[in-house]
């Protein structure tokens, strides 16, 4: 072929084909998915864009040629007017130079921003991805209800991409089109992306939406490596030796790519390399070409063969299975859940099978989850949670501790008619729940497999972790909790029932999914934490140092009134009794002085009774009070017969006064003289006082107590002066 302008010219009307259909391409697929809501739709467009970027350089490099052709015509049509070429040597005209400038800086620097802007590409790719799946923003993994129409546009998309590529391989066979396999390979590769789209949409059609988020990831993955190839071809061409006057293949010429875009060549390479492996031409042996000419048939056998596989299914022992035709459940004679073992069914795609675990126990959050397990319930020491939540909080009733205070304060809260003095007190508690449970088998009671299907679905909402049914399981686990610790006190829940919180969630929970039919059995509802708030905490665990310390002091009163009371009373038994009888005497003398005149004599009987009553106990007692009460009694009957005594001595002293009188008088002042005179001298005048005028200083008499004080002497007193 003759390499002038004109060929460079068709190559570049041909790049400018390629720039529209891949354009095309691109705009299509972001519009379609946009409108449609296809989130892999808009990735395919991404790399249908970026390869814009290839056929821009391609016209861009093919134009230069050709002006690099009209050049050289015009150089040789004035060598042949003037004969002279010193000035026209070496190619130097300007639209050489300027070729060669195009590739050493910018088809490098082209190849440069495909691969980056593939890397740009894959990378949001992937970060979208990622918060799809996280559910920790807006972002959403958009499925098309238009499944078919999108099949249709991919796959025509494909097949024109596919044939537009073949044509452009065989262009690229001469050495003037060479850079067209750039082309070729952006084109196969549009092939590849959009048959990966048809399947991935085609899987939807049997509930397999999977699929199509794997081909999205895949796309990304395929991004990266193309880039990863441009940029290693474009360090290698900086060390590639090359002839004179030879141009270097663009970095952005993808050399699988263009692999794929001739098969033939990649089948011819393949025999070569399995020649040299074995060491001569086993390509045209028999075997080799009867595997060549029977081909087809041994594909098309196993196709068959793995057909025939699919018509027969087994059913593990922990499994239950579903016989499914277009969605719909296909009744056997096992009923429409089978049972572990085998049955047949219609080949795939016609029928399918769907296997369902009902003996593994699934775990479910019922609050935020842990991000790392913690050793022991601390209560000052909180876990981190997953995405930095809080814990859980429960209304509970208030705790039983000082409720008699509380009470009193409240009732004279609200008889000062003081906002916040309502009987409706709550307190407040963190908790953690995680649920427990399995799909119930058909074979028991309380529902099985197709309640568990009817009961949600599998679809994730926008920014959701969870499955439409595990929201629903976890929402009615988090209602019935809440209502379980509502019935529940703060003492109940943190102490005296802490550890049977879990099996009564775990009924609560049990009974409301049964009510629903949801065909779930709860395995268990573990409460690996409950505490009460984290301001309250420091507070709590103070608590029970005021309680031991005011257990301590009761007990030590009480250790001090026993001890007082079996002291007082004496025998342990009556000391109750005793109690309440001094009680009584005490509220009949408080009743006593409050009472009329009339109700006195009533009263006053009633306090004697009462008080006859007490010491009847005491004295059964014996104890301190009854040694006081004895005490007393014997002091007073000593008391009384002295004076009885006294009293008698006098009657008996009547009958000597009434005799003699003075006789009387003067041995009674003897008697007080031998009393309390007895060491001092006595002297006896026997004349009349009345007679005698005595002067007599008595100074060492002059004592105290010399006063004559009484008047009667006991018994035998005086009797030895």
């Amino acid at each position: 072929m003759r390499v002038d302008h004109l060929a460079f010219q068709r190559a570049t009307n041909v790049s400018a084909l390629g720039f529209v259909l891949q354009a095309a391409f691109g705009t299509v697929l972001l519009v379609l998915g946009l409108s449609m809501d296809d989130t892999a739709t808009v990735v395919a467009s991404a790399w249908a864009l970026v390869g814009l970027v290839v056929w821009v350089g391609l016209l861009i490099v093919f134009h230069q040629h050709r002006q690099e052709r009209l050049e050289a015509l015009e150089t040789d049509e004035l060598l042949q007017t003037s004969g002279e070429t010193a000035m026209f040597e070496g190619g130097s005209g300007v639209a050489a130079r300027r070729l060669r400038l195009i590739y050493r800086w910018v088809l490098p620097g082209f190849s440069l921003l495909m691969a980056v802007a593939l890397v740009v590409s894959g990378w949001l790719v992937v970060g979208f991805m990622n918060e799809a799946r996280a559910g920790v923003s807006d972002v959403e993994f958009m499925l098309t209800v238009h499944r078919g129409w999108l099949i249709a546009v991919s796959l025509s998309f494909a097949v024109v991409s596919f044939i537009f590529s073949r044509f452009l391989a065989g262009m690229a066979e001469f050495p003037a089109w060479k850079n067209l396999r750039a082309g070729a390979g952006v084109m196969v590769g549009n092939a590849l992306v959009m048959l990966a789209v048809a399947v991935g949409v085609a899987f939807r059609f049997f509930e397999l939406p999977g699929v199509i988020e794997g081909v999205a990831w895949g796309l990304a993955i395929f991004m990266f490596l193309v880039a990863a190839e441009v940029v290693l071809a474009i360090v290698l061409n900086v060390y590639r030796p090359r002839t004179a006057g030879e141009y270097p293949r663009a970095g952005f010429d993808s050399r699988g790519l263009s692999l794929l875009s001739r098969p033939d060549s990649f089948v011819r390479s393949l025999n070569e390399a399995v020649n040299y492996q074995f060491g001569f031409d086993i390509t045209s042996s028999w075997g080799y070409q009867l595997i060549l000419r029977s081909g087809v048939w041994l594909a098309g056998l196993s196709l068959l063969s793995l057909l025939a596989m699919s018509m027969f299914v087994v059913v593990d022992g922990r499994e239950e299975g579903l016989r499914l035709r277009g969605g719909d459940i296909v009744e056997t004679a096992a009923g429409e859940v089978q049972p572990p073992g085998a049955f047949w069914k219609w080949p795939w795609p016609l029928e399918y099978a769907s296997l369902f675990n009902v003996t593994e126990v699934r775990t479910l959050p019922v609050t935020p989850a842990e991000a790392e397990m913690s050793r022991y319930d601390n209560w000052t020491k909180v876990s981190k949670l997953e995405g930095a939540a809080k814990d859980a909080e429960f209304i509970v009733r208030p705790s039983q501790l000082g409720e008699k205070e509380t009470q009193a304060l409240m009732a004279d809260l609200a008889a000062a008619d003081i906002e916040g003095a309502s009987d409706d007190r709550w307190a407040i508690i963190r908790a953690r729940l995680i649920l427990g449970w399995r799909v119930r088998s058909a074979s028991e009671a309380g529902g099985g497999l197709l309640q568990y299907l009817d009961f949600g679905s599998t679809e994730r909402a926008r920014r959701q972790k969870l499955t439409d049914r595990e929201r629903m399981l976890r929402a009615i686990a988090y209602g019935e909790a809440t209502r379980t610790f509502a019935t529940m006190n703060l003492d109940e829940v943190l102490t005296t029932r802490r550890g049977d919180l879990s099996a009564m969630l775990a009924a609560a929970v049990q009974k409301k999914l049964d009510a629903l039919d949801a065909g779930i059995e709860v395995v268990s509802v573990d409460v690996p934490m409950v505490s009460p708030p984290e301001k309250a905490v420091r507070a709590f665990e103070d608590l029970p140092v005021a309680l031991q310390q005011a257990d301590r002091t009761v007990a030590r009163a009480e250790r001090s009134r026993t001890t007082t009371l079996t002291s007082t009373v004496g025998d342990s038994r009556f000391v109750d009794e005793v109690v309440q009888a001094v009680d009584a005497v005490d509220e009949l003398r408080h009743q006593l002085e409050k009472a009329s005149d009339d109700e006195r004599a009533q009263m006053q009987q009633q306090l004697d009774e009462a008080v006859a009553t007490a010491e009847a106990l005491i004295r059964k007692g014996g104890g301190a009070a009854y040694q006081l009460i004895a005490a007393a009694e014997r002091a007073r009957w000593v008391d009384l017969l002295g004076k009885q005594g006294q009293a008698t001595r006098v009657r008996g002293q009547q009958a000597a006064w009434a005799a003699a009188p003075e006789l009387f008088k003067q041995r009674s002042i003897m008697q007080l003289y031998g009393r309390y005179l007895p060491p001092m001298r006595k002297y006896v005048m026997g004349v009349d006082p009345e007679r005698l005028d005595l002067n007599i200083e008595l100074r060492e008499l002059a004592t105290p107590n010399t006063v004559f004080s009484e008047s009667l002497l006991k018994e035998g007193e005086g009797e030895e002066e």
